[in-house]
């Protein structure tokens, strides 16, 4: 009988557990999984089907109030300082592109909106109010790629004093120098 190593029985064992997994479920209609969840609801819970009824109306008559007072609201300046700040902490050095920019004010609408619809172009208003008001350009750019907006590089207008300026230039590599030779 030969023998399995451990990796060749792990991947045995993954291949297994795949092929005798059951499918998966497929999608259902919305007004299904709810006529379900009411008859799953009025089974399970030993409560009379009025109650549950009744139950489902409140609500829904909850939910329509909520949604229909909770107009969210973004203040494209506020983002903006939210923004940049957080971009500016998050990025080593204080340096980020635009790109960084655009993917947290997605996340900031993500969290103010909560799921609502957003405006088009909301996220870039945010980045370009960010970029104007909030952020200070220095790259130097050596290629005409450099001088696209979406490549240029940005640090904050607040500079914290205990961080360079500029990033310190790499020595250049000495060509006689030997890297170090491995112990074992």
């Amino acid at each position: 009988m030969p023998v399995v190593s451990e990796r060749a029985r792990a991947k045995l064992n993954a291949i297994a557990a795949r092929k005798t997994r059951p499918p998966k479920q497929t999608a259902r209609p919305l007004a299904q999984l709810r006529a379900w969840w009411k008859a799953s609801a009025i089974l399970t819970s030993g409560v009379a089907a009025d109650v549950i009824n009744s139950l489902l109306e409140y609500s829904r008559a909850a939910a329509a109030a909520i949604r229909a007072r909770g107009v969210a609201v973004v203040d494209i300046a506020l983002a903006a300082v939210d923004v940049a700040a957080t971009v500016f902490v998050m990025n080593g050095g204080g340096r980020f592109h635009r790109r960084h920019l655009l993917a947290e004010a997605r996340r900031h609408l993500a969290l103010v909106l909560r799921g609502r619809r957003r405006d088009p172009g909301l996220d870039d208003r945010i980045v370009a109010a960010a970029i104007s008001t909030h952020c200070l350009d220095i790259s130097e750019p050596k290629t005409v790629r450099g001088l696209e907006a979406d490549y240029r590089l940005y640090t904050a207008r607040w500079a914290l004093p205990e961080l360079p300026a500029r990033r310190p230039p790499t020595p250049a590599p000495d060509p006689d120098r030997r890297p170090p030779r491995r112990s074992r």
